[in-house]
């Protein structure tokens, strides 16, 4: 069976101008239209996650306090 390409699952808030939308599915790494973004706010990259850990990587945004809920708060700002 052939490897799968690494997709990630985008778990922040909806971007302006829709440039990116939450729970996003990007196939094969971050979305290189963002890279502008990525320069200017690198905690952003943060908020790509393997698909497989959608799940816990969402808990983790919602629990005050922890690094994901931080770049979440923080992204709301891009």
């Amino acid at each position: 069976m052939a490897k799968q390409s690494k997709r990630l699952i985008y778990i922040g808030p909806n971007l302006s101008r829709g440039r990116l939308l939450q729970y996003q599915v990007f196939i094969g790494g971050l979305p290189e239209h963002l890279d502008a973004e990525f320069d200017e706010f690198p905690q952003l990259e943060r908020l790509f996650v393997p698909l497989e850990k959608l799940n816990e990587a969402v808990e983790e945004a919602r629990k005050a306090g922890t690094p994901l809920n931080k770049y979440y708060k923080q992204a709301m700002e891009v």
